[in-house]
């Protein structure tokens, strides 16, 4: 049976009076809990019960184990009854006085002066930042602590004292997975016969074993007054069948189970077992997760079904599954994670509808518009539904019905830009000039971020409050790193191409010497442009370069699962930028080289002679000149001399490649550009100053207005998650700007963070990086 919160918390009390060095160190006389606020108070009578080496600083009543602290003093020298057996270490509870109290000897309280010198004798019940335990902490810390997940507004940290005393016998497996918030903390204090008749029916052996006598039996009869069941004679089978029938009360009890399944897992079974073994035609997938995962085998038989059918029958077949299927995304079971396929078909459907037609127009620029204006959904649908596949089981019936809608769109699609192009005189100019350097002014180089995840970030930035505007460009030709990185940056005015030899690497125009990584920073820096590393924000009052991302390495290692680290990828890049902004960049542009294009199962084998190569990629190949091929042929931007040939459609020149870049397609040619503008602050703000490290503690001084703002010590700027500090609390400063914070754990000492500066809304407003304990 699962440990409870209780047993959690007298264990770590007894592991306090245990942490000595046997044989260079004598084991501590007693432990000193000091509780300056008093928060524990309201669960020391139960603690008794359960340690009775605990004893209480208060009114002499020795038959309660309180006495004041002269009587304490003598319980620790056992010279007065009631005193613990030699060898077990005397707890004392001290409320209403503090570590710090103790431990100014020449100003502590007369009545408190017997139990000073404890604290060198003995040793303090303490956080490992030296603070006093808090219930909070204790709930959420990892060192020390049960770990768990607490909500940190107000009210939940008043719920949590209310219900501390019902929360200690909490068991820690049902905590564990789930947020505790003042609506969890408050049930505890006055259930209901509906939460608790769900929290017996999803584990009946350890919620009556958590019950006292009295209590089972109170609950026992409030279940036969509301819902006519003993939980003893009638017992969970029968339960769980009066659940799925959700007749009268039953349909309260149902009602709040779909709301919240994940908190009563172990209802689950019991339905499984209740189910009837033939259910009839009344019998429904909402209610028994046996006929759910019956129709999930249903579905996945006729997503199967559909490879390598015809795009036309496939659209309609999804189509039809939707409407039959689409329901039980509503069914308490999707939430459980029981109706993966049901899940995925939602993108799926999405991707038939979008999929109805493939859309033309007169020249690339327009056919590259409408992408932009929104062709990209069918990629945003097609990405989703991939990142939806969880299980091997799910990957057999999605992914072919992916590619059976999805090939023909990107075929038809790309070889429509491909005509058009080729038509134009087999090339696209860039559509603007190189960024110029200006004050203020970053540009974030994203390798391989196409259109659909531009959206995305975009999206991202707008729920964080920060604005943009998109546009879009053409990538180079071919849409490779070597040839199109150049072209996105301020410096392509500076570059020339070279020979089909030399595999669409660029050179430069002054010297004519390849580009390299490091002439590629020294032209920038050339150019007025700090080059900046993944974590540096360097100084906003000039222009600077950085790059961040990983799209296009994930793409080339991961094939089609590139689609599930693609959230991640646009969170980290969402947090780069705000981080920017919040150093006091004014200007923060977007830009990449390429897009990919991405087909699970592998694209389609294209044939192209190697002898008629100078190189040869996936997506595209060096001709050599005298080459004569029927392959459609396009001018490499660098240099018009050098033909590429690209595969037609979606093609590749080598087979099961899932991902690539290269060719000639909207995905891969047709990149977006965004902008974050803000305005440059004027006048004097409040800043932080400096910054001084003793060990984990950190002194911080801020200027100008320190009313209203806070201090926090994070690893991501903008995400309050990764907050250092103890309990995870911002610090507000004093009046005269000063704050002390601590490290919740002395182990990230030496780690790379940042201090920053919060404004009464919770915004950065101000940043310093910072090397923690240094």
């Amino acid at each position: 049976m699962s440990e409870t919160v209780a047993q959690h918390l007298v264990r770590a009390l007894r592991t306090t009076a245990q942490s000595f060095a046997a044989g260079d160190q004598t084991p501590p006389f007693a432990v000193l809990w000091t509780d300056p606020e008093r928060l524990w108070e309201g669960v020391l009578p139960a603690l008794q019960g359960l340690l009775p080496e605990l004893f209480l600083l208060g009114g002499y009543a020795p038959e309660k184990r309180t006495g004041p602290a002269l009587w304490l003093r003598c319980i620790e020298a056992r010279l007065v009854d009631g005193a613990p057996p030699a060898g077990v270490t005397p707890i004392l509870y001290l409320p209403g006085i503090s570590r710090d109290q103790l431990r100014a000897a020449e100003d502590c309280p007369q009545e408190l002066a017997a139990l000073v010198e404890l604290q060198y004798r003995g040793t303090l019940w303490l956080h490992v930042n030296g603070k006093e335990w808090t219930p909070y902490a204790f709930l959420v810390s990892k060192h020390g602590g049960l770990e768990l997940e607490v909500a940190k507004d107000q009210a939940s940290l008043d719920a949590l004292a209310g219900s501390l005393p019902s929360l200690l016998t909490q068991t820690i497996s049902q905590l564990q997975g789930r947020r505790l918030d003042a609506e969890f903390f408050n049930a505890l204090v006055a259930p209901d016969a509906t939460g608790l008749l769900l929290r017996w029916l999803s584990e009946p052996e350890a919620f009556r074993q958590r019950l006292s006598a009295a209590a089972w039996q109170a609950f026992r009869q409030q279940c036969q007054a509301e819902a006519g069941l003993d939980p003893v004679k009638d017992g969970p089978l029968k339960a769980a069948g009066l659940l799925a029938a959700r007749v009268n009360h039953w349909g309260k009890v149902w009602q709040r189970f779909a709301e919240a399944p994940v908190n009563y897992p172990g209802v689950v079974e019991w339905l499984r077992r209740a189910a009837p073994k033939t259910p009839d035609m009344f019998a429904a997938a909402e209610v028994w997760p046996s006929i759910n995962e019956s129709e999930e085998r249903r579905l996945r038989q006729a997503l199967e079904a559909l490879v390598d059918r015809p795009q036309d029958e496939v659209i309609r077949q999804v189509a039809a599954l939707e409407r039959q299927h689409g329901e039980r995304r509503a069914h308490p079971w999707q939430r459980l994670g029981l109706s993966p396929l049901a899940t995925a078909l939602a993108p799926l459907a999405e991707l038939a509808r979008l999929c109805q037609g493939a859309p033309g127009a007169p020249t690339p620029e327009a056919y590259a518009a409408a992408y932009a204006e929104g062709g990209w959904r069918v990629d945003a649908a097609a990405l989703a539904t991939l990142a939806a596949c969880g299980s091997p089981e799910q990957h057999g019936a999605v992914l072919g019905a992916v590619r059976a809608l999805y090939l023909p769109w990107l075929e038809a699609t790309a070889r429509h830009l491909q005509q058009l192009i080729h038509a134009q005189g087999q090339s696209v100019s860039r559509r603007a000039p190189p960024i110029v350097a200006a004050p203020g002014r970053l540009v974030l180089f994203a390798d391989g971020l196409r259109m659909d995840v531009a959206q995305q970030l975009a999206g991202k930035l707008a729920a964080a409050g920060i604005p943009s505007t998109q546009d879009w460009e053409w990538s180079a030709i071919p849409s490779v790193t070597a040839t199109a990185k150049p072209a996105a940056s301020p410096i392509a005015d500076a570059m020339q191409g070279g020979e089909a030899s030399d595999g669409f690497a660029t050179r430069l125009v002054s010297t004519g010497q390849p580009l390299t990584q490091e002439r590629f920073v020294t032209a920038l820096q050339g150019r007025g442009w700090q080059v900046l590393g993944s974590d540096e924000t360097g100084d906003p009052t000039g222009a600077a370069w950085t790059e961040a991302g990983a799209l296009d390495k994930r793409g080339h290692a991961e094939g089609w699962k590139l689609a599930r680290s693609v959230e991640a990828e646009v969170r980290d890049l969402a947090s780069r930028i705000g981080a920017l902004l919040q150093a006091g960049w004014t200007e923060v542009v977007v830009v990449t080289d390429h897009g990919w294009v991405l087909m699970p199962h592998g694209l389609p084998k294209i044939e192209l002679k190697a002898f008629l190569t100078e190189t040869r990629w996936t997506r595209c190949a060096a001709l050599k000149a005298d080459a004569q091929t029927d392959a459609l042929a396009f001018q490499w931007s660098w240099n018009p001399a050098v033909m590429m040939a690209s595969p037609p459609g979606a093609g590749s020149f080598r087979a099961g490649i899932e991902y690539s870049h290269g060719g000639v397609s909207l995905q891969e040619m047709v990149t977006p550009v965004l902008r974050v503008a803000v305005p440059r602050p004027t006048g004097t703000s409040t800043r932080l100053l400096e910054a001084k490290w003793t060990g984990a503690k950190c002194r911080v001084a801020v200027g100008g207005a320190a009313a209203g703002v806070r201090v926090d010590v994070r690893t991501s700027q903008s995400d309050a998650n990764t907050s250092l500090l103890a309990d995870q609390q911002a610090r507000e400063p004093t009046a005269d700007g000063k704050v002390t914070v601590f490290l919740e754990d002395d182990a990230d000492i030496g780690k790379q963070a940042d201090i920053v500066l919060l404004d009464a809304t919770g915004r950065v407003i101000h940043a310093l990086p910072t090397q923690l304990g240094n």
